[in-house]
């Protein structure tokens, strides 16, 4: 019996120095035929809060500086300044190390194409230039808070925007101009408006000063505005119904979200100024309602390791209004690796209307402030 265990386990290591071996062939091959690089970040921390559903909540939160992903993306030179480009990204919750969502691998992206000296062109799910470009310069970005984008979240800034089946073409920066478009099939047979979606975007940088301008379009979308603002009708719909104790949500159907952005950013010595607004039309059959937000942010760096980030922000969405402060002070241990405290703070206005900091989930009462302690480490 000894015998028979021991020619097993060599069997076994056998099996596994041959897997490894093949998988090794197949990295030295991929790197010798072009580049592939294998990436990601994880964010994870402790956040105190001082009303979620009316009590106070201290967790461990995860994906706020830069959200948890990991990905692969590559290319191969073709010859003639011809190259493909391919790229698979999965978002993940380091807190718990389930997958962000179940349903979709690599949810954050999914594409393969072809680029050349004027732009590229790839095909898969891609995320819209609200994201790629606009999104660059908003606090949630730049100051390296996720919950520093807007109540809802409606408005594409983060990588919740990504589009499935979609056709995307990017220019090469010409002058200093970057011009992006792209046009999502909503593969509805008989019905080619419906989960129709498209995104425009254009891009400035000059030295110190960076601009862009982006809008994103789709058909048939369904917003969860119950669940994350705390909004109990809109549009004549009712999204949050039942006792406050035993709340039942309904998505919100819409025929249309259009988001349309401007954003942009400027270097002062040791201070990044940085800028956006953007406003986002909700439209159900003959009703619209829209959202707006503007907001400003300075990133100050103390030392080159340290650096205090500030930013303050306004949304307003018909007779409802948020008013937001986030503060975030970034110690830098190494090129990938940092450490954070952050502060916020959001006022609501309105009757009715209750706090909602992006990813909260919403207070009883118009006020809601947090605090918290993070690590964040990028490979």
């Amino acid at each position: 019996m000894k015998r028979r265990r021991h020619q097993k386990t060599r069997g076994d290591m056998m099996k596994k120095t041959l897997l490894a071996a093949t998988f090794a062939v197949w990295i030295f091959n991929v790197h010798a035929q072009g580049s592939m690089t294998i990436y990601g970040s994880i964010d994870s921390g402790v956040t105190h809060i001082s009303n979620v559903a009316g009590t106070k909540l201290t967790r461990v939160d995860s994906g706020n500086r830069q959200p948890d992903r990991i990905g692969i993306r590559g290319s191969e030179d073709l010859g003639g300044g011809v190259k493909t480009v391919f790229q698979l990204e999965n978002g993940y919750v380091t807190d718990t190390g389930a997958q962000l969502n179940p349903a979709k691998l690599f949810n954050r992206g999914a594409y393969v194409g072809i680029g050349n000296n004027f732009g590229t062109l790839t095909f898969g799910r891609q995320n819209n230039f609200m994201f790629d470009m606009v999104g660059k310069y908003s606090n949630g970005f730049l100051l390296g808070s996720f919950y520093a984008f807007h109540p809802g979240n409606i408005d594409d800034l983060t990588n919740a925007g990504a589009y499935d089946n979609a056709v995307k073409l990017v220019s090469a920066p010409i002058s200093g101009v970057t011009l992006g478009a792209m046009y999502a099939l909503g593969e509805q047979s008989g019905d080619s408006a419906r989960n129709r979606a498209f995104s425009l975007g254009a891009n400035y940088a000059a030295g110190p000063f960076k601009i862009a301008a982006a809008l994103s379009d789709s058909n048939n979308r369904s917003l969860t505005l119950g669940q994350t603002t705390g909004i109990r009708t809109l549009l004549g719909r009712t999204l949050i119904s039942g006792s406050a104790q035993a709340p039942v949500y309904s998505a919100l159907a819409t025929d249309k979200v259009r988001s349309v952005a401007v954003s942009g950013s400027y270097a002062m010595g040791p201070a990044l100024l940085h800028a956006l607004h953007v406003q986002t039309d909700i439209s159900v059959a003959a009703a619209t309602a829209t959202m707006k937000s503007s907001e400003l942010g300075v990133n100050y760096r103390i030392t080159p390791a340290n650096s205090l980030n500030l930013g303050v922000a306004h949304t307003s969405l018909n007779d409802m209004s948020w008013d937001q402060l986030t503060l975030n002070n970034v110690y830098s241990l190494s090129k990938r690796t940092a450490v954070y405290a952050q502060a916020l703070h959001q006022r609501a206005s309105g009757t009715g209307t209750v706090a909602a900091v992006n990813s909260f989930g919403y207070a009883t009462g118009q006020r809601q402030s947090a605090i918290r302690i993070g690590v964040h480490h990028l490979f």
